[in-house]
């Protein structure tokens, strides 16, 4: 009898020592020995720990079946001795088998009936070990806040009873569920304390876990080189102690890390090492995920149908051991394969079945998770609104179960539902929440993700500039992190935004590059995306015969992949090329193919785009009836599946097709709908300026075509209307919240005979409204009281110039003036240029050459000799609402004999005359020069001439200017909004009109950063302006960038919209002598209380009869933007030290 009892204990020893190996066949063989024993000479206890033993190795091997009929077998025998010890533990590991299981709710049933017996019978072990089973069962219901507080009470329990190893495992199942919430940083803290016991006590095991536990935790963070380092350390202890479970598990940990690094080859032999062990020791379940992983990687390889293979594969396992959790991620597995696929049916189906096992279960994760992939799926059907339905769904229960990454992941997905919605600006608003939370937790491939996204939102919104500076800030991090997949996707983003900034060089070597990873990588798809990403930019770039080559390869490669999607989209791409050859027969059978297949996977949104594309082709052809009915087939998509932008775009193009065979009144309806469309989706953008602008410049076609269009059929005072509603509409914005002002009094809507009729009654000095058409010129003059004339003259000019009417107007600029005969103080901030990489169109320079009266006699003839009969003798101003490049024609040296004002457009010029009274200060003035720069890593010169200026202009209006190092940017902007009249006489940057000041005190680096003394335009516009005039007087003021729409978007346009009701500026680089006497006269006119606009004149005019300044390049660069305006001066009124 001892002889079998001490044979019994030594097969216990062995069956433990080959469990631990990961042997679990011999592991078996020594505990069924054991239970022989135990049976035979009648130990019911050791019978029942035999069960209990040959149940966890069955647990090991994934046959959950088997596991707890042993389980079951012990908690009976321990019932019936009543061994109330064995009855708790037997009920643990019967929790955690159902764990494993997925039957989470069963789970926690017998861990809570095991935590009851510990405590009834004070049995601190086995306490631990429920509170233990509890908590993994609660991480696996995603509910990681209960997780947390079991796994503290099993910690608390192991310190006390000095059980090491408890007291680590402790610590590696909080950062675990620490991970899972996102806080990835805890997670690593806690596996770091769990580490650190185990290689105290020796456990190699548990120093094996915490290395792969941290090598997890750093993977959510995208700190992949480091996961892989921990990876890899869990690696070797486990050859060492020949673990070949966890040698397996740490394959699979490592072919994940490669495959997030795009490194899909490595990956795959580590998952085929994994798929290989867990076969060996009869590891279903193990098995199972290698296979699940294996799909995984041919997915992202782009071999879609290998990637449903082993999905397939690891959906057989998990049902033949009943594992439904690996049943419920195996249908998601399945549903992202048939997406790339494009057949989003299917993977619809997938992942409501992947939602119903997760709902039955309780696993509040995987339900929010497939509430995710649903999202993404309608999202590729064109359904926006669902998808915006399913992503809301689960954001709401990663908010509830505390999941950080999978919130900013839920706000990510929105964002791009949103983006396709065309509602730009919450998609922006959700990518940075997203962004956000990637910050917040450290998750660097989330915050790259994140990036991503937002450059494309912006791309969305016409911004391209911005959107490559998101797209560059995801390409650094992917380069960092070594994410080779990210990497290769930020290129064809960079290759995106490049192509459609119209910079084609640059757009196809990121293409190339693009292509040159994916093709390292093994990334099929990528590489058939790169080369259709080429063969756009190839067609954009005139050689269509290289386009389709690259088209063709794309198609080829996405056929071969089965990517049916990628097939529409590369046969849509063809047509195009095939379009612009003029091939429009070949063209037509490629879109045809296209539509066939987007229609055939229920791809709503291609179908919409295939029909625009046969109208398209159709248009081109001179067929319009047959592409206005292609163009009203994808309308009605476009309205079905809430896609506004497409909306405004089918309209668009419906009208164009009307114009074609002269149905003007039909195109107007049209285009009146698109305008319509449009403003709505801009007003969405609420208070971004940028973004507004940047939108308004994508659809200048459509406002154009609409006040064309209305002229065609004589719709004067229409037309009028509708040119006025697409100018400076961000300006009006501005100034109805400056002003605080009824929304009313900006047109939102086509109400043409109530906004002429309010113009004309309050418009008080004749006004003139141009519309540039070519060469053309269509006038528009408006006075008190009378209807709207229309006129047209015509300026005589080169053709062929992409901006005819610039180059008249710079070729009449260079005649006026000779560079070196302008003796200018160099106030231009030149600091700032080389790292501002906006698109400008130039208005003028430094004037070369010598004076000649008529210079702009063609600008006069086609503008002003047309209406100069309509001025009547008192009429002695006019107001002139430029268009495009018109805003930098110097108006007094076209017309000396009248005062000129321009104003952004009629409606914020109404807006600036409807200032509540009292709005604008009446007194106090703000003058400022020669702001001391010297603390700058690269000095400023100073401005002598400027200080004078100010000085001279304090000394007549009896006041003190702020210079030197008084003048900063602090003080300045402090000041600015209760004073009347501010002057500034300072460095500017002649292309975004910021203000160099002095440095604010208190910086903290080695030398001022931007913020500390650079005037933007947004710091501006946040200072509440109350001045009645601005007069910026530094080289350039009136220069900025010509905005599509808004007019001169630069510093004067800040200060308009700011508050101020009037601007004075100059057009080119200021002659200091010239300048000083120009203000002298200026000023001494205002005091004397002439208007703003008179006391330019005058001030002109005396510099005009001058002896050393009549030529016109000293006299004519000042323009006056806005209302005119008095200043009251006092002799107490003083802005001191």
């Amino acid at each position: 009898m001892e002889d079998q009892e001490g044979s019994g204990k030594v097969n216990i020893r062995h069956g433990k020592d080959f469990q631990l190996l990961g042997v679990y066949h011999k592991a078996i063989t020594y505990y069924e020995k054991h239970l022989k024993i135990a049976i035979e000479v009648g130990d019911r206890g050791g019978e029942g720990a035999a069960n209990g033993n040959l149940g966890n190795v069955y647990r090991s091997l994934g046959d959950y079946r088997k596991a707890i009929e042993y389980h079951e077998e012990h908690l009976k025998i321990a019932i019936e001795i009543g061994d109330r010890g064995g009855e708790g533990t037997a009920n643990v590991n019967l929790g955690n088998t159902y764990n494993s299981l997925g039957n989470y709710r069963k789970a926690i049933d017998y861990h809570e009936k095991s935590l009851k017996v510990a405590k009834e019978i004070g049995d601190r072990q086995v306490e631990e070990g429920a509170n233990r089973g509890l908590g993994n069962a609660y991480q696996s219901l995603s509910n990681c806040r209960k997780a947390i507080e079991y796994h503290e009470k099993s910690l608390k329990i192991a310190i006390e009873i000095s059980d090491r190893g408890g007291e680590g495992g402790a610590y590696g199942n909080l950062g675990n569920a620490y991970n899972s919430l996102g806080d990835s940083q805890k997670a690593i803290e806690y596996h770091e304390k769990h580490l650190k016991i185990a290689i105290e006590i020796g456990d190699r095991g548990g120093e094996s876990g915490a290395y792969g536990n941290l090598g997890n935790a750093y993977f959510s963070l995208g700190d992949y080189r480091k996961a892989i380092e921990y990876h890899e350390k869990h690696f070797k202890i486990a050859i060492e102690i020949g673990d070949r479970g966890g040698e397996g598990g740490a394959y699979g940990s490592l072919g994940n890390t490669y495959n997030s690094l795009g490194n899909y080859r490595e990956a795959i032999e580590c998952h085929e090492k994994s798929l290989k062990i867990a076969r060996e020791i009869g590891d279903r379940c193990g098995e199972g995920g290698a296979y699940g992983n294996l799909g995984n990687a041919y997915r992202y390889l782009g071999d879609y149908q290998k990637a449903i293979e082993y999905h397939e594969k690891h959906l057989k396992i998990a049902i033949e051991i009943g594992d439904r959790g690996g049943e419920s991620g195996a249908y998601g597995n399945l549903g992202n394969a048939y997406c790339s696929l494009g057949d989003y049916r299917k993977a619809i189906e997938y992942h409501e079945k992947h939602l119903k096992i997760a709902l039955e279960i309780g696993d509040r994760g995987g339900e929010g998770g497939a509430y995710g992939s649903l999202g993404n799926a309608y999202n590729s059907l064109g359904n926006y609104r669902e998808a915006i339905e399913y992503h809301e769904k689960s954001l709401k229960i990663s908010r509830e179960i505390g999941d950080r990454r999978g919130e900013g992941g839920a706000y990510g997905n929105l964002g791009n539902a949103y983006r396709y919605l065309g509602d730009y600006q919450k998609a922006v608003e959700y990518h940075e929440k997203h962004l956000k939370f990637a910050l917040e937790i450290g998750d660097q491939g989330g915050e790259s993700g994140a990036y991503g996204n937002l450059g494309n939102a912006y791309c969305s919104l016409g911004d391209f500039r911005n959107a490559i500076e998101y797209h560059e800030k995801c390409l650094k991090i992917a380069l960092e992190i070594g994410d080779r997949g990210r990497e290769s996707g930020a290129y064809g983003n960079l290759g995106n935004a490049y192509c459609l900034l119209g910079d084609y060089r640059k757009a196809t070597e990121y293409h190339e590059k693009l292509l040159k990873i994916a093709t390292e990588i093994g990334d099929r798809g990528g590489e058939g995306g790169a080369y259709g990403s080429l063969g756009i930019t190839y067609n954009s770039l005139g050689n269509y015969r290289k386009a389709i080559e690259c088209l063709e390869k794309s198609l080829k490669i996405v056929r071969e992949i089965g990517d049916r999607r990628g097939e529409g989209g590369a046969y849509g791409n063809l047509g195009n090329a095939y379009q612009y050859l003029g091939d429009y027969p070949k063209a037509i059978e490629c879109h045809e193919k296209s539509l066939k297949i987007v229609r055939e996977i229920g791809d709503r949104r291609g179908e919409g785009g295939a029909y625009g594309s046969l109208g398209n082709a159709y248009q081109y052809l001179g067929d319009f009836r047959k592409a206005i009915e292609y163009y009203e087939k994808s309308l009605k998509i476009a309205m079905e599946i809430g896609d506004r932008n497409r909306e405004g775009t089918c309209y668009h193009n419906i009208g164009v097709a009307y114009c074609s065979f002269e149905q003007f009144e039909n195109a107007v309806d049209n285009f009146v709908s698109a305008v319509n469309v449009f403003n709505s989706l801009r007003s969405l953008l609420k208070l971004k300026d940028n973004r507004k602008i940047k939108f308004r410049e994508l659809h200048e076609t459509t406002y154009n075509a609409l006040w064309r269009s209305l002229l065609r059929i004589g719709k004067v005072d229409e037309a009028l209307f509708a040119a006025e509603q697409g100018r400076a509409q961000t300006l009006s914005d501005n100034l109805l919240i400056q002003f605080k002002l009824p929304a009313s009094l900006a047109a939102a809507t086509f109400d043409t005979k109530g906004t002429i009729s309010r113009l004309s009654t309050e418009i008080i000095t004749p006004t003139i409204f141009l519309g540039i058409q070519g060469l053309t010129i269509n006038i528009w003059f408006l006075s008190r009281g009378n209807k709207v004339v229309f006129r047209q003259g015509r300026l005589e000019g080169d053709r062929t110039e992409e901006d005819p009417i610039h180059a008249l107007l710079q070729s009449s600029l260079v005649k006026i003036g000779n560079e070196d005969a302008v003796r200018c103080e160099d106030r231009v901030l030149d600091e700032l240029e080389n790292e501002h990489n906006e698109v400008h169109a130039e208005g003028v320079g430094k004037l070369p050459s010598p004076p000649l009266d008529s210079h702009f006699r063609p600008f006069y003839d086609a503008i002003i000799d047309p209406i100069f009969d309509m001025l009547g003798p008192q009429d002695d101003e006019l107001v002139i609402v430029p268009d495009g490049t018109l805003w930098f024609t110097p108006w007094a040296a076209v017309i000396q004999s009248i005062r000129i004002r321009t104003v952004p457009s009629l409606t914020s010029y109404q807006l600036i005359l409807s200032a509540p009274e009292g709005h604008h200060k009446k007194k106090g003035a703000l003058l400022v020069g020669n702001p001391c720069l010297k603390e700058l890593k690269k000095p400023l010169d100073d401005l002598p001439c400027a200080q004078e200026e100010v000085e001279m202009i304090a000394s007549i209006l009896k006041t003190t200017p702020l210079t030197g190092i008084h003048a900063t940017k602090a003080e300045v902007m402090k000041r600015m909004s209760s004073v009347a009249l501010i002057h500034i006489a300072a460095h500017g940057n002649k292309h975004t009109g910021e203000i160099a000041l002095s440095p604010n005190p208190g910086w903290t680096s080695n030398f001022p950063q931007k913020k500390d003394y650079i005037l933007k335009m947004t710091d501006v516009q946040e200072a509440n302006l109350r001045a009645r005039l601005v007069v910026l007087s530094y080289c350039h003021s009136g220069r900025g960038r010509i905005s599509k729409g808004e007019g001169v978007v630069g510093i004067a346009r800040a200060f308009l919209a700011a508050g101020a009701r009037s601007v004075l500026v100059a057009l080119w680089a200021i002659d200091a002598e010239a300048t000083m006497v120009f203000m002298k006269s200026f000023y001494q006119h205002l005091k004397e209380g002439k208007t703003a606009s008179a006391a330019v004149q005058e001030s002109m005019k005396f510099l005009r009869e001058s002896k050393d300044y009549s030529e016109m390049k000293y006299w004519a660069p000042f323009q006056l933007i806005g209302d005119d305006v008095k200043i009251e001066f006092e002799a107490e009124d003083d802005v001191k030290k």
